[in-house]
């Protein structure tokens, strides 16, 4: 319908008679009041629900404040979207906004109670603005703080000038927090610290979920009791059933150890812990460090054991015993004792000793180290084999060995001759140290020795001596002299009609090729 149309239209009915002229006037305005009526009512659904006063025991109209604005004296009691709001008194303005005074409380449904001593109040953003001893009460949760910021049509309450949340035996306080109602969720920023009668925790930023009773929390974040110290820059923990996973510069310190990983898992309860990638336990009395890729730790019977290139690490004087193998377990069974045990493929590496077997354990308190299943020991220029070895390492370097069942020791005469080797065999031999050499062999049972005898600088010719028991010391050029028991019999070769590879006693095997050279060699 054009403007034309609508002119012609009026003109005609204006030359009509007065009366019916009247009633087509009323009609319009009719229609008009209530276009107009659906347009306030359709503004007021966008602006939301206005407050109701459900009680007061004197209301008043105060004209300072504004033509629409009312004053509620004693027990007032409002209502907005389901939420109650009682109060000694307030101001009501335009019936969208409130400030209240006095025993402020705010009851949503039946599980959220808000308390404070004075309220702003807005329907239109349904946000509501609490000051001075203001609680926050949702089943078996407080939040106290000084202001809190409570949006009810959200459920989130939110305060930042420092507020303190205790939920049974949970007390946690923090400079910031917002709390969702929906999700039963709590978040909080700035010194974060959560407070159980075992551990506490502290925190940069913390998530708490109150239904799952579980702890998320991102940064620097500490976790003290009276087992241990945890470290963590991310991570999460279950406070209920005290279970917990820890990433980012992850570290468990103990009494006498620490554990660091990638990731570790922790069970406060039956005192597990495991850890994954770049594994460290580090014993602090022993002065020992074990890495891995994979551990599991036992706290309450102080057992570890590590996979994945494992490698046990001790410090001596000035050196350090490293030790690899497949799997490495730790154990302390009392605060005496301690002990390393080495699986498959074990590898030793120290400046004055290396060697090689399947399987090994090594007592810490007194430095005895037992190699099983085809070991070798070296030692400078010297090697050992038997069924099983026994090292006693000492606090400086090794002090003492004991080979058992076809013992073996084999020594280089001359490092530029790979024929001639000193050798020494039999059930059992003894061997002792001093700077870090061999000093002296007892050999015990079915006793065989081939060395060579030297004058001045010379070689004359090679001794081959067979008996029930032997002694035998060293000095830096070889055998410096040999005692003989229960009827030996010996051959002394001349050395120019001496055959070096047919002087060779039962069991010889010399193995140079395998012996570690440097620690990285543990590896390979």
């Amino acid at each position: 319908m054009n403007k034309g149309y609508i002119l012609k239209f009026i003109t005609q009915i204006m030359r009509l008679n007065s009366n019916i002229f009247f009633i087509f006037f009323f009609l319009c305005f009719l229609i008009g009041e209530t276009l107009s009526q659906n347009k306030v009512n359709t503004n007021e659904k966008k602006e939301g629900k206005l407050i109701t006063i459900r009680h007061a025991k004197r209301l008043a109209y105060d004209q300072a404040l504004g033509v629409d604005a009312r004053r509620l004296i004693g027990d007032v009691e409002c209502e907005h979207d389901g939420a109650v709001m009682r109060c000694d008194s307030a101001y009501l303005y335009s019936d969208k906004k409130l400030e209240a005074f006095g025993h402020i409380s705010i009851i949503k449904g039946d599980s959220i109670f808000v308390y404070g001593d004075s309220l702003r109040y807005d329907a239109n953003t349904k946000l509501a603005n609490l000051k001075g001893n203001v609680r926050c009460i949702e089943k078996d949760m407080t939040l106290t703080t000084s202001i809190l910021t409570y949006e009810i049509g959200k459920g989130m309450a939110s305060y930042y000038n420092g507020g303190k949340i205790v939920n049974k035996e949970n007390t946690l306080t923090s400079k910031n927090g917002h709390y969702f109602s929906g999700n039963k969720e709590l978040t909080f920023h700035y010194d974060v610290e959560l407070v159980n009668p075992d551990y506490k925790m502290r925190s940069d930023t913390l998530r708490y979920n109150t239904i799952n009773k579980t702890a998320y929390f991102i940064g620097p974040s500490i976790i003290t009791s009276k087992e241990n110290y945890i470290y963590c820059e991310n991570g999460w923990y279950d406070t209920d059933n005290e279970v917990s996973r820890f990433s980012k510069n992850a570290i468990i310190v103990t009494k006498n150890q620490k554990l660091t990983g990638d990731s570790v898992f922790y069970d406060r309860k039956i005192g597990y812990g495991q850890a994954t990638k770049n594994v460290k336990i580090i014993d602090t009395a022993q002065k020992s460090i074990i890495w891995g890729n994979y551990a599991e730790h036992f706290e309450k019977i102080n057992r570890a054991i590590v996979t994945g290139k494992a490698v046990y690490g001790r410090i001596i004087e000035q050196d350090t015993l490293f030790m690899g193998a497949d799997t490495l377990m730790y154990s302390q069974p009392d605060s005496t004792k301690t002990y390393v045990r080495a699986f498959r493929q074990v590898k030793i590496y120290k400046k004055d000793l290396q060697g090689l077997c399947d399987s090994l354990t090594y007592w810490l308190h007194d430095s005895l180290m037992t190699m099983y299943n085809s070991p070798i020991l070296w030692t400078n220029n010297g090697q050992t084999t038997a069924k099983l070895i026994k090292v006693i390492t000492g606090q400086k370097s090794i002090k003492y060995f004991e080979l058992l069942d076809k013992a073996t020791v084999i020594q280089k005469v001359d490092s530029l001759d790979a024929k001639k080797f000193n050798q020494v065999e039999g059930r059992k031999i003894e061997g002792f140290f001093s700077n870090d050499s061999i000093r002296k062999l007892n050999v015990i049972g079915n006793a065989q020795i081939i060395y060579y005898v030297k004058q001045k600088k010379h070689y004359k010719g090679v001794n081959k001596t067979l008996c029930s028991d032997l002694s035998v010391w060293f000095n830096s050029e070889g055998v410096d002299r040999a005692t003989f028991r229960n009827k030996p019999e010996s051959v002394i070769y001349p050395i120019a009609d001496i055959d070096d590879e047919a002087l060779r006693v039962k069991h010889f095997n010399w193995q140079e090729a395998k012996k570690p050279k440097t620690k990285q060699d543990i590896f390979r």
